[in-house]
């Protein structure tokens, strides 16, 4: 089966019933005639974070304490997925910083993540179950789930997630809620 290569044709497909389409759109409304006629989507770049500048931002962020005090989170998104403001369509990551004897807000989503431990020690509490961690350990708080994380350790906790953010993104549906 052959390929069809994407290239817009959409006002060579209108140009004679232009007047049809307008009656139809408006500024939150737009026709498409013949999907595989479009232009196909920004291609994701591949991209490096650098943690020694994420460190940097997380901990002026937690220094700050306007959200909460002692704990700073950042996600990180790439302007080439649009709407769905994750680094590639369907998933978002981001940093947590978390400071010695410190406990993030309970709250929850209607995203899944997978978290990497990167520095320190502590547990999690996901729907009143206690998950601990360490350096290195990997835990998944499932959609839904209210959960909060809690330092144990000496030193900062630095968390980093991957969340389904940007697929719910994408279909109108990614919710917060706090306790």
């Amino acid at each position: 089966m052959e390929t069809l290569e994407r290239k817009d044709r959409q006002k060579e497909l209108t140009e004679n019933i232009i007047h049809l389409v307008n009656d139809i759109e408006n500024n939150d409304l737009k026709v498409v005639t013949f999907m595989e006629y479009t232009s196909p989507p920004d291609k994701v770049k591949p991209k490096v974070v650098k943690f020694s500048k994420i460190l940097k931002l997380l901990k002026a962020i937690a220094e700050l304490g306007k959200v909460e005090e002692g704990v700073a989170k950042i996600m990180l998104y790439s302007p080439s997925t649009g709407r769905s403001r994750g680094l590639t369509p369907t998933m978002m990551a981001g940093f947590q910083l978390i400071e010695k004897g410190k406990v993030t807000k309970p709250h929850s989503h209607n995203m899944a993540s997978i978290y990497l431990v990167v520095k320190g020690k502590g547990y999690s509490i996901v729907d009143n179950e206690k998950l601990f961690w360490e350096e290195g350990d990997v835990f998944v708080v499932p959609a839904n789930a209210i959960h909060s994380h809690v330092n144990t350790g000496e030193n900062d906790v630095i968390l980093f997630d991957v969340t389904d953010s940007g697929l719910l993104e994408n279909l109108g549906i990614l919710e917060f809620k706090e306790k």
